[in-house]
């Protein structure tokens, strides 16, 4: 399990647990049968508070020996999980962030010219969104995406090899996530033109976002 699902796994806990009150105190050491979390032992259960408390998302009470003995949400704490929550019950929201760790996983696990099965993904650590796990029918709808924006090409049928077209590595090496890369591109690509200019094209072009009347510098 990831430090980052560990921290998702906590998150969600603690906001079952709580209720969402900040004032109400979490922990194994509180009265919780340390067999409710979510966590195969103690340590990931420090790791885990001390990341939330990271981020801003719970205070935690320690000892002397600095272990967190329980832990408390703060309000920023209760909205983001709140925001995980609803976002894992969105079905746009959880096929966004598969394309991304998809094209992302392809990347970082292909070799050059070979493909990789997305059965793999699937039994990979990435196949999580925010602690939900992602399904087969999820992973071969983004793969589908992936193949119609040129990102991947397929071996076969569902849930079978893929490769890295260039179109995929140039958007992971940018950095930009699928769609948000698609939408540059395309913004890019939309050159604006001085009205009745001889030679239209490369000729005090502007590229941006606008209508079709809108004038170039």
């Amino acid at each position: 399990m990831t430090t980052e699902r560990l921290v998702d796994e906590l998150l969600f806990w603690a906001l079952d647990a709580s209720g969402g009150d900040t004032t109400c105190d979490l922990g194994p050491h509180t009265g919780v049968d340390p067999s409710r979390l979510p966590f195969p032992d103690e340590e990931a259960v420090q790791q885990a508070a001390s990341a939330l408390e990271v981020q801003g998302w719970a205070r935690g009470f320690r000892n002397a020996a600095g272990d967190v003995v329980y832990f408390r949400l703060t309000s920023v704490g209760v909205q983001e999980a709140e925001r995980r929550r609803k976002a894992t019950a969105s079905r746009r929201e959880r096929l966004v962030y598969t394309e991304d760790a998809l094209l992302t996983w392809v990347f970082e696990t292909a070799e050059v010219g070979r493909p990789v099965e997305l059965i793999d993904f699937i039994n990979s650590p990435m196949n999580f969104f925010y602690a939900s796990a992602l399904t087969a029918d999820e992973v071969d709808a983004a793969s589908r995406n992936l193949v119609g924006l040129k990102m991947l090409s397929t071996t076969g049928g569902p849930l079978t090899g893929v490769r890295l077209e260039p179109e995929g590595t140039s958007c992971v090496m940018s950095g930009q996530p699928v769609r948000a890369y698609k939408q540059l591109k395309a913004v890019h690509l939309e050159q604006h033109i001085h009205p009745g200019a001889v030679g239209a094209q490369g000729v005090n072009v502007d590229q941006h976002l606008g209508n079709s009347g809108s004038r170039a510098s």
